[in-house]
């Protein structure tokens, strides 16, 4: 008898403990990216949501109760307005389908009812209006021509559809997820997403089920919903989680004192995402990446500083800031820190490559990858262009810095723009419209010569450097502009002796490769990035969750 009480004294406290562990359930909660999430809506067809459904006696009082129609067209508006892709998974029965010699309860009854029918895989014949059309008020929502109808699916569960095939095939690994019925469609779709990797935010009331003597659908659902997705949210939260990430993929512009300068930068994506930190080249800024930032931003925390004496950044005069490219780094690198910015990706073309090969040398834990757009870290990279400037390292008087003066010139700005591209009509004046004004400011021309005599302190460190990437070997891309006059292709292709993760492509353009091949650069980062950087980004999430 003793035995028996201390196996339910313990039993007892097991029941507790587990009761307070579940009341205690994480929420892992899911973030809205623009290119990699989806809605995906099921079932929302007239059986189930009209009146006139034969679904509707048993689902009605719910759909009614959680304004479920509503919520619905609230979600496919919000995700159109945002350019967020919808897909549907719909629910039809044709004539073969009644063959099926066993079945569950609910097909069954779906099957007696000629619920979803159809009068085949390829007839419209009757569609219109009938159960198995898309309730009225959605039609310009589904047949816009952009909405994605998958192929139906047959019990509950999109394992008889291509609905992830579809998913996956538009990079999409998020979904939210909505529709008919709650504890039939909608979770079977929840719990195979789940299984197949995906994040899912269930939107609790825009969905609905039967509710019958026999059970309560809805409640049964919104307890596994909660037990198994990755959040469940209501319309109103949805909602506006779409709409935040359509700002969030927005740049903004914004500054912040660095070591007592104010530094101007660009910022767009997630700070929940991988970061990628570009750093511009001369004589321009982060205006440079302009056009590239809405293209990573779905994806990445992106974010561009101008530096001192460029762009919108703080321009102390020489007398005042000591312009080496030591300073500069130094200048990011607490930039970087202020910023939080813990670990990171690197985009250096031009000036670029010397800020960021230092930061990347004192910091290789930082680093999770590099892309290099004519960033010169090789003494082949250093060709006629570079003759006068050596010069001018050799002797810093005022007449080798006079023969350079001339690189400062709106003539000298639109050269370096159009030199080498394939179709200069491409190019936008808006280019030289911005830097030249800038350059042109008084005592701007001296912080120019300023760096041009100090860029010969990078090639001692070409080695330092050339060793970083060989003990490191940080995964690389490469897309350089083979026509630049400045940082010829020969400076690429040393790379390849210390670099063995590395991705290798030499574009038919010139200086500023992104000018003219900013979109497929964009393309090329983001698969990079995508194999290289992200699914290790996913699996420390996961840890830490």
């Amino acid at each position: 008898m003793q035995t028996f009480k201390n196996v339910l004294t313990i039993t007892t406290l097991i029941l507790a403990l587990a009761g307070t562990a579940l009341a205690q359930l994480p929420d892992p909660g899911m973030t809205v990216d623009q290119s990699r999430t989806a809605l995906v809506i099921t079932d929302p067809q007239n059986d189930f949501l009209s009146p006139d459904g034969v679904a509707w006696g048993v689902v009605g009082k719910n759909v009614e109760d959680n304004k479920t129609i509503e919520n619905l067209d609230r979600l496919f508006a919000a995700a159109k307005e945002a350019g967020m892709p919808v897909f549907v998974s719909p629910h039809y029965y044709y004539p073969t389908d009644h063959g099926w010699r066993f079945e569950g309860a609910l097909e069954r009854l779906m099957h007696n009812i000629g619920m979803f029918d159809r009068e085949g895989a390829l007839s419209l014949h009757e569609f219109e209006g009938s159960g198995a059309d898309w309730l009225p008020r959605y039609k310009k929502y589904i047949e816009d021509g952009e909405t994605i109808v998958v192929n139906p699916h047959k019990v509950y569960g999109p394992e008889t559809n291509d609905l992830v095939l579809q998913l996956r095939k538009r990079g999409i690994d998020k979904v939210i997820l909505a529709g008919m019925s709650a504890n039939l469609c909608t979770e079977s779709h929840m719990r195979e997403l789940m299984e197949q990797g995906f994040e899912v935010a269930v939107v609790s009331d825009a969905t609905a089920a039967a509710i019958i003597p026999d059970g309560d659908g809805y409640a049964a659902a919104m307890t596994n919903f909660r037990f198994i997705a990755s959040t469940v949210w209501n319309t109103g939260q949805a909602v506006s989680n779409i709409e935040n990430a359509v700002q969030v993929a927005q740049v903004q512009h914004r500054t912040i004192e660095v070591d007592g300068l104010e530094i101007f930068y660009r910022e767009a994506g997630s700070r929940t995402n991988p970061t990628v930190l570009l750093l511009h080249g001369f004589p321009t800024s982060s205006h440079m990446f302009r056009d590239l930032m809405p293209e990573l931003a779905g994806k990445y925390h992106v974010i561009a500083p101008d530096y001192p004496g460029f762009g919108n950044s703080a321009m102390p005069l020489v007398t005042e800031f000591d312009y080496t490219f030591d300073r500069l780094a130094d200048i990011v690198g607490r930039f970087a820190e202020q910023l939080e910015l813990d670990t990171y990706s690197l985009y250096v073309m031009d000036y670029g490559a010397p800020v960021g090969f230092r930061l990347a040398a004192a910091n290789p834990e930082k680093i999770q990858s590099i892309v290099i757009q004519n960033g010169n870290a090789y003494d082949e990279g250093l060709r006629e262009f570079w003759d006068p400037i050596k010069t001018y390292w050799k002797k810093r008087s005022d007449e080798n810095a006079d023969a350079l003066r001339g690189l400062l010139t709106l003539d000298a700005t639109k050269w370096q723009y159009l030199t080498g591209v394939r179709n200069p009509d491409a190019i936008s004046p808006d280019n030289w419209d911005h830097v030249q004004p800038r350059l042109d400011r008084p005592g701007n021309n001296e912080i120019q010569l300023a760096l041009f005599y100090d860029y010969g302190s990078n090639p001692p460190l070409y080695k330092a450097w050339q060793k970083y990437f060989r003990e490191h070997q940080p995964p690389t891309l490469i897309v350089w502009g083979a026509n630049d006059p400045i940082f010829p292709a020969e400076g690429a292709h040393p790379y390849k002796r210390d670099l063995e993760d590395l991705e290798f492509h030499i574009l038919d353009t010139g200086h500023f490769a992104l000018e003219e091949d900013g979109g497929l650069i964009a393309e090329l980062m983001l698969s990079f990035l995508d194999r290289k950087v992200t699914a290790a980004h996913a699996k420390t999430n996961y840890a830490q969750r």
